[in-house]
């Protein structure tokens, strides 16, 4: 394929996409109860359900069908999907490598407006058709579904962006050579896995390779299939080739297997559990250890986060109790990013106390579509059960002798009225003085947050050591002071334990203005939402152009 073209196009920056409240007697209220009112009328019937099949160059139907289910209504399908079988792995692998050189060699803006057009389209024509799959799906409240929708925007026109950025970044020329850096995509393909809790992540994952010109066979999770289906749909309406991303659906671990163990795995691209990333890293390993890849692969990942606000006296009681109840209850908790550990003296928790249980008794649970609801439901029933498992532990060793481990827990009665059909949790809050107790170590990634309470004297000698040493991640954490002295010590001494630190709450990163990635076992520190990761998937190759030839002998060399 022979192209040519000497235009030199530019890539404007882009600004942040604006939120949309839906505010009650908004159009945009309007238009998005629409949406779900037909969506829930279509999912009535079998006879109208979406069904979701694999993308190998074009769509196709597997002979296993799963279900599509909606977490606050389990009993209500959204859709059914095909499951993928190693034959189709193998196919999926087969049809980007074919496609690789093709999509390589087009112009790199043709591509960039691929996606800046993608971009658009969910702006635009599919903006609250998408906020309303991703509240089916999810189990989001709009507000959540609408900042994850405009977050999935914001990457694809900053990425673009960046791409254009890295492209621009050039070595000098001088009088005697024109020098510059070539930028490829990797040898080989990239596989995208992505979780259950962001359709922002779940369409990064995948784009960010492809937007460098990488080919890409994606895994999103199970949980969330029906609405990455509608966002690939817009990919293809962007005009994205049919054959540069398979998408494969079902047994995460035979997937994996197959593709991370093919010769031309060039890459990862990861979001999700711990266990897992770990789980490729030793695959990747032995791998290229016993040389059956064609290049080092790329590994960039983003796992779990047991994420800590530190308080220190001198903070407002209100405020602390919003950033609290903000950070671990939005999203019913599940996002990497949720606060998950506090840490405060029993003066300041006194004070603390009355505004976060006003704040958790006023949250109302239950049906997305209920716009008097703060919180959904959780993803899954195993998701469930685990997150009860620790309540109810703590339930019971609830305020018993002189025990320091659960001095009180807050939430998710046992008397509450939900729907019948949802996973449903209330928001819970374990009060606890013992630093070391369970739920100040482990991640639950549920609507549960533990409040470590400590005396004075204790807390000044070794709040910071806890925040640092307490969990083997370093996601995100908050100190709140007014003292800004405290804060930049604090700041200091903190510097290795977080990959993103605020001085509210722990979540709520944005494209562009906080790049988002942990330190330690939350993952590689790739920053998303900023130009870094894209430098992931690019390899530069130096060109050096003469003008002046090399000549023999050099000056310094006598000739006798």
């Amino acid at each position: 394929m022979a192209l040519m073209f000497n235009a030199v196009t530019e890539i404007p920056k882009p600004e942040n996409t604006p939120f949309v409240g839906y505010q009650k007697g908004s159009k945009e209220r309007d238009a998005l109860v629409l949406e779900i009112r037909k969506l829930r009328e279509r999912t009535k019937s079998q006879a109208l359900y979406d069904h979701c099949p694999l993308w190998i160059n074009g769509p196709v139907v597997a002979s296993k069908e799963l279900l599509c289910r909606v977490p606050h209504d389990n009993t209500r399908i959204l859709g059914t999907y095909s499951a993928a079988s190693e034959r189709h792995v193998v196919a999926a692998i087969d049809t980007v490598l074919n496609a690789r050189e093709r999509w390589s060699q087009i112009p790199w803006w043709v591509r960039m407006h691929i996606f800046r057009t993608a971009a658009r389209l969910i702006e635009t024509k599919y903006r609250h058709q998408m906020v309303a799959a991703v509240m089916e799906d999810y189990s989001k409240s709009p507000f959540e579904a609408s900042i994850d929708v405009e977050e999935l925007i914001d990457f694809l026109n900053f990425n673009t962006y960046y791409a254009y950025l890295i492209y621009q970044e050039q070595p000098d020329s001088n009088r005697d050579t024109l020098n510059m850096l070539d930028c490829l995509p990797l040898e080989g393909f990239v596989f995208s896995v992505s979780p259950n809790n962001f359709i922002a992540i779940n369409g990064n994952l995948c784009t960010a390779p492809l937007i460098m010109g990488n080919v890409v066979v994606a895994k999103p999770s199970s949980d969330v299939v029906y609405s990455f289906n509608l966002f690939l749909k817009i990919l293809l309406e962007a005009r994205l080739p049919h054959d540069v991303m398979s998408v494969l659906y079902g047994d995460s671990k035979m997937i994996g297997e197959i593709v991370m163990n093919h010769r031309m795995f060039s890459g990862v691209h990861f979001t999700g559990g711990t266990d897992t990333f770990n789980a490729m890293w030793g695959v990747i390993g032995n791998n290229v250890a016993s040389k059956k890849y064609r290049i080092y692969p790329e590994i960039v990942g983003e796992t779990g986060g047991k994420d800590a606000i530190l308080v220190r006296d001198d903070a407002n009681p209100q405020q602390t109790a919003i950033s609290i109840a903000v950070g671990a209850f939005g999203a019913q908790g599940r996002k990497c990013s949720s606060t998950s550990r506090v840490y405060m003296t029993l003066s300041m928790w006194s004070n603390v106390r009355p505004h976060l249980h006003a704040i958790m008794y006023s949250i109302r649970v239950g049906d997305v579509a209920d716009f008097r609801n703060f919180m959904g439901a959780v993803i899954n029933e195993r998701e469930y059960g685990k997150i009860l498992k620790y309540i109810n532990e703590a339930r019971v060793l609830e305020g018993k002798g002189t025990s320091d481990d659960v001095w009180e827990v807050v939430g998710h009665e046992t008397n509450q009225t939900n729907p019948p059909n949802g996973w449903f949790i209330r928001p819970t809050v374990i009060v606890t003085g013992n630093p070391k107790y369970r739920t100040m170590e482990e991640e639950i990634f549920g609507p549960v947050v533990t409040v470590c309470v400590l005396r004075k004297e204790r807390f000044e000698k070794e709040a910071v050591s806890l925040f640092d040493e307490t969990s083997e991640y370093g996601l995100t954490g908050a100190v709140q002071t007014n003292d800004v002295f405290e804060l930049c010590e604090m700041l200091h001494k903190l510097r290795f334990a977080v990959g993103n630190m605020y001085d509210d709450r722990t979540t709520a990163a944005m494209v562009n203005l906080q790049p988002f990635s942990g330190l330690r076992m939350s993952g590689t520190d790739s920053k998303v939402g900023w130009i870094d990761n894209l430098r992931h998937w690019t390899r530069k190759r130096t060109v050096g152009l003469r003008a002046s030839k090399t000549t023999f002998p050099p000056p310094y060399l006598d000739k006798e």
